[in-house]
């Protein structure tokens, strides 16, 4: 059984006889219009939810007023340009065994968004707690444990906004990204995703499983970007990691560091190739990026014994450290190549710091001997000293459109190699620039980097 979700397609018809009665409202050919399509709100326990396949249309703007939960044999498609309002605290959960279909174009993405107000997301509704931030909790999307070739659907072309607030239940409650990819299989189509304002939660979270993924954004998360773990074994490519300069803030939940990659357990092992790592604006920055006792900000941190293959990739622009080595087991890690990071360019605006090995966590080594050791000429790595040396177009105009592409001659647009397992793959995309953009702008039309100032479904 299959049920739609949407309002009569009546709307248009009238506006087209509105159109042919001209002479009477002065519509001139081919003028512009708009309409506010309908909204409605719907709840996870509604009878329109119990069917098999569940579909959103895009004519319809769809308001959840609870949690969608999508359990086994279950699917849920959507079709290219919905928009999805979100309340507070509300999760959509695609559960082991159900599937969803959210097929967007560069021209119609999926959105999924704050219900609040425009310029409300993720701000204080009343009181002081976390709870009172108009935030929800994301997109999750689980699978077995003992991941099987069977995928868990597509994602192509989607918007993530305001998500990534606290879980609710148990002890400790689920603190998820907003974006929740746990024992995914590589069955599934990830590609095009941004989330932005992840509130207090990781972005991305990729945990178990081997699902890859090309082409994914993260903008102004409060806490990490990019978050691996659990035994995650995937590959990615085109990874942007974009911070603000005044996020992140002291909302966040997530117990770990404030990084742009952050990859732990002994059992993970991803390969990555084509990630950008841009720090904030150090004109602008939050005090939140500096170092505390109890948080701290990284380009990219590795711990807990964690191994990673990372080729043709930028960190730039943290204050304080660019690589993190959090342990023994990570170092070893690095030092015997069972983890590996080449031809990859690093800086740090404290360029003391950009290779930055925990005091007393691999002695006799320090974090002098780690920076020397990743810049051998057999690895092909650089060390910028200033985040101008990229030579992006406009990365910190944050109240306008920022353009992070690289200009013209820029030392990014070249460099990149994919020799030798696993970067040999077809998989990979054999680009000629390092970082996760070149010359083709693959952020084109489909990406908001200003969310807070969208007016959806108004004229």
């Amino acid at each position: 059984m299959t049920l739609h979700l949407h309002h009569p397609k009546n709307i248009l018809g009238m506006l087209t006889l509105i159109c042919l009665g001209s002479h009477l409202l002065s519509c001139k050919k081919n003028a512009p219009f708009s309409f506010i399509k309908p909204e409605i709100t719907v709840y996870g326990n509604d009878t329109r939810f119990q069917a098999n396949t569940t579909h959103l249309s895009s004519d319809t703007v769809y308001v959840l007023g609870s949690s969608l939960v999508r359990d086994s044999g279950q699917d849920l498609a959507i079709d290219a340009g919905t928009l999805i309002k979100v309340n507070d605290g509300v999760a959509v959960i695609i559960r082991a065994g159900a599937a969803i279909h959210a097929k967007g174009t560069a021209a119609h993405p999926i959105i999924f968004t704050s219900s609040a107000a425009a310029g409300n997301g993720g701000i204080r509704a009343d009181g002081n707690s976390n709870s009172d931030l108009h935030t929800w909790r994301g997109l999750q999307i689980f699978g077995s444990t003992n991941p099987s070739s069977e995928g868990a659907g597509i994602l192509n072309y989607v918007r993530i906004e305001f998500a990534g607030a606290a879980g609710y239940g148990g002890s400790p409650p689920p603190y998820y990204g907003s974006l929740l990819l746990s024992n995914i299989s590589r069955n599934t189509t990830v590609d095009h995703i941004q989330v932005s304002y992840s509130l207090m939660n990781p972005a991305f979270e990729l945990v178990g499983g081997d699902c890859d993924a090309h082409y994914l954004v993260s903008y102004a998360s409060s806490s990490s970007d990019f978050y691996l773990h659990g035994g995650y074994k995937g590959r990615l490519q085109n990874l942007l990691a974009y911070r603000h300069a005044f996020f992140p803030t002291s909302n966040t939940s997530f117990v770990g560091a404030v990084c742009g990659l952050y990859i732990e357990d002994d059992s993970t092992l991803p390969s990555i190739s084509n990630l950008t790592v841009l720090g904030p604006d150090p004109a602008q920055i939050s005090s939140q990026y500096n170092l505390t006792n109890n948080r701290a900000a990284f380009e990219f941190q590795a711990t807990t014994g964690s191994k990673f293959h990372i080729r043709n990739s930028v960190l730039l622009g943290f204050p304080k450290t660019g690589w993190y080595l959090g342990d023994g087991r990570t170092a070893q890690g690095v030092a015997d190549n069972s983890s590996d990071f080449r031809y990859s360019i690093i800086q740090s605006n404290d360029s003391s710091r950009a290779f930055y090995l925990a005091p007393g966590s691999y002695n006799p080594y320090n974090s002098h001997s780690f920076r020397n050791y990743l810049l051998q000429p057999l690895f092909h790595n650089q060390l910028f000293i200033r985040i101008a040396d990229f030579q992006l177009t406009d990365p910190f105009n944050y109240d306008a459109n920022p353009n992070p592409m690289p200009m013209p001659g820029s030392p990014v647009l070249t460099g990149a190699n994919f020799e030798e397992t696993p970067f040999s793959d077809p998989f990979f995309n054999k680009v000629s620039y390092v970082g996760a953009l070149g010359t083709d702008n693959w952020l084109k039309d489909w990406t908001n980097f200003m969310p807070l100032r969208t007016r959806y479904n108004t004229r």
